[in-house]
């Protein structure tokens, strides 16, 4: 993900209203100190967003498989709302309490029992039927649905 928004950013550094990274340092050693979210963030300026989000949504509309569009839209077009989904968490005590202890979800911590005891249709079972189709889970933890 990190290279094709480095393809793209690169050429739209002009647009940032400053002189354009020397040719040889890396786009990601120029922005270094500029505020970043985490250690591979390439800051972008609202043009920057705006294109990205437009040829995301194209692609996305034209191949909904293209996962990697989808995520690039909503992490382009969704600060708003991430926002507000923050502050909702926050006032609810179990909300608070995930924020503050920032759980990590591995094949480790889950209960593959519990997960197949759920109802189709729960998000417990839909990650179950995910983790099915997209992660090669060791012998011992079988998550085959019902």
């Amino acid at each position: 993900m990190a290279t094709l928004l480095r393809g793209v950013l690169r050429p739209l550094y002009a647009f940032r209203g400053g002189p354009g990274p020397p040719a040889g340092v890396p786009f990601r050693a120029v922005s270094h100190g500029t505020g970043l979210l985490y250690p591979e963030h390439i800051p972008t300026s609202v043009l920057q967003k705006v294109l990205l989000a437009a040829g995301s949504a194209g692609m996305a509309l034209y191949d909904p498989y293209r996962h990697d569009m989808v995520a690039v839209l909503g992490e382009t077009t969704g600060r708003r709302t991430l926002k507000v989904l923050r502050d909702q968490m926050k006032r609810d005590p179990e909300g608070a309490q995930i924020l503050q202890e920032r759980p990590r979800i591995s094949l480790s911590t889950l209960d593959m029992g519990k997960l197949r005891s759920l109802p189709e249709g729960s998000f417990g079972r839909a990650y179950l039927h995910f983790l099915d189709v997209n992660v090669r889970v060791p012998a011992e933890t079988p998550c085959t649905s019902d």
